[in-house]
């Protein structure tokens, strides 16, 4: 096995061309590789096209720009400290150079030679923001924590990744929905073919992402262009059911269009990217519980009916994912940022829109599920003489709880569920650990600074986090070799709602979700 300290500017061969990458981390790293063509000019709005080779060796220590989208790490933020940057750069936000010429991948490996196992990251960020490439995402850390070779591609995010062809001439465009799937499937083609000369083992390659990244890995799950294309999936804070319907997609592309101020698809192919992204913005929902809960006006994956010809939940039902084992994740208090961040605005104006919002989530008995959270919120902190009516900070709490289960965490848990009773294999796990402390709790986006070892870096690094971060690295890791992260496998015969690991301080396996809502939401009858 070669030393990667011996070699400062290792050089390989892809079926493009050859790339010269750098020492990084106990590892190599390789940069800014194309696995596409720049979606610019004539292709833009258009799916992928194969990259365009190159003679010579193309240098790969300089990380690609982000795709186009507003600058989530502003000045404002970093006044907040570390720690603010740090949750924002976990939910997706992405600071340096932005760019529509994005369709590049960056591989972090141990060593060139072997047959390590492959993961291949797909970021997060509400498919607005995000970004393939530190220090939003340095995946030195994740490939020295698991021993894999970790790829992370750039894919479209917002309009020019998500907008579903519509408005006059729409049906000229009909093979460009879900660009940003189609672009992560060109990356993982790209795995396929060049991988082994990694160090990686291309029969052995697991899609892995984190709440926009696993909605997308659950599209993958049920996208005939990416099937065969991996053999594991790993979905963190995200699952199978987050997809628009064609009817919804269309009316959001349509107010698009008309917030751009162009007519057409084909005009917008010519359109200022300012004015995209300014458009793409203002017509989209910003609470946390309208983008998301049925109906919400939102980018990302779309029901198109050509590209993505099944809904992803329907797919895996049917067995589309049976040869594929699954890793989901869910974080116990995922909305909790939210809460703390949204003030005012975020609280619910009373019980009655609360229960309404419930119903929305397909709720069958929303008093009822609003009574058992309530029942679960006063045994946890009892409030003197605690009445029927909720106090304005219950209220707020209890939408917490009620978002963080129909957004995340219910789920997850009916992925599992459809999975197994499909014949297929999948582990569950909850993460409980707190990296902040109690306040904001195992919030969204909280395994990254456990999974990108970034104790030391936001100051908190202690033993308990340390635990959990081998915890997390010692699951993936097995899961990526073995398909197994050594713990019981989802098992509906063995718990009410199937077992859970609990990641965390005290791990063991629970009941997902808890048997004091379960039947609420349909789950553990």
């Amino acid at each position: 096995m070669l030393d990667p300290h011996t070699i400062a500017r290792p050089v390989v061969a892809t079926t493009h061309g050859a790339v010269r990458g750098v020492s990084a981390d106990e590892g190599l790293c390789f940069a800014g590789i194309p696995f596409a063509a720049p979606p610019v000019g004539g292709l833009r709005l258009r799916p992928p096209e194969p990259a365009v080779p190159w003679s010579g060796v193309r240098d790969a220590a300089g990380f690609p720009a982000a795709p186009a989208q507003h600058a989530g790490i502003t000045p404002e933020l970093e006044a907040l400290g570390p720690h603010a940057v740090g949750v924002a750069r976990a939910l997706g936000a992405a600071d340096g150079t932005f760019s529509e010429d994005c369709l590049y991948l960056n591989v972090w490996t141990p060593c060139l030679e072997g047959r390590l196992p492959v993961l291949m990251w797909i970021y997060g960020g509400g498919f607005e923001t995000g970004t393939a490439s530190p220090p939003s995402f340095d995946g030195a850390a994740l490939s020295r924590l698991t021993g894999a070779v970790v790829v992370a591609a750039n894919y479209r995010v917002g309009a020019l990744g998500w907008l579903h062809p519509a408005g006059p001439g729409g049906d000229r465009w009909a093979a460009s929905a879900n660009l940003g799937l189609q672009d992560q499937t060109a990356a993982l083609r790209w795995i396929r073919d060049n991988a082994g000369r990694f160090g990686g083992d291309p029969g052995n390659v697991t899609v892995a992402g984190a709440s926009a990244g696993a909605f997308s890995v659950g599209a993958l799950l049920a996208l005939p262009d990416a099937k065969g294309l991996f053999h594991k999936a790993i979905l963190q804070s995200g699952s199978v059911t987050r997809v628009q319907s064609p009817d919804i997609a269309r009316a959001l592309t349509e107010n698009f269009l008309s917030a751009a101020g162009v007519a057409s698809l084909d005009e917008l192919a010519t359109a200022s990217l300012g004015r995209i992204l300014d458009a793409q913005s203002s017509v989209v929902d910003s609470d946390i519980g309208r983008r998301n809960l049925p109906g919400g006006r939102i980018w990302g994956v779309v029901h198109d009916g050509t590209v993505l010809p099944a809904r992803p939940l329907d797919a895996v039902a049917a067995g589309a994912a049976v040869g594929i084992p699954l890793l989901i994740g869910a974080n116990r208090d995922e909305i909790r940022m939210w809460a703390e961040l949204g003030g005012a605005g975020y609280r619910p104006a009373d019980e009655d829109a609360l229960t309404a919002e419930m119903a929305r989530a397909n709720v069958v008995d929303p008093p009822a599920l609003l009574e058992a959270y309530r029942v679960r919120l006063r045994a946890a902190a009892p409030r003197p003489g605690g009445t029927s009516a909720a106090a304005p900070d219950e209220l707020r709490d209890l939408r917490t709880l009620f978002l963080s289960d129909a957004v995340y965490r219910v789920p997850s848990a009916r992925l599992a569920r459809t999975q197994v009773a499909a014949g297929g294999p999948a582990h569950s796990y909850l993460l409980s650990a707190e990296p902040f402390g109690a306040g904001t709790g195992a919030f969204h986006g909280a395994e990254a600074f456990y999974l990108g070892d970034r104790l030391t870096a936001l100051d908190i690094d202690t033993p308990d986090n340390r635990a959990v971060r081998d915890q997390l690295a010692t699951a993936w890791s097995r899961f990526l070799r073995t398909g197994d992260p050594g713990w019981p496998a989802h098992d509906l015969a063995g718990s009410p709602t199937g077992t859970t690991h609990l990641v965390g301080p005290d791990p063991r396996d629970v009941h997902e979700p808890p048997l004091d809502i379960a039947a609420h939401w349909g789950l553990g009858t």
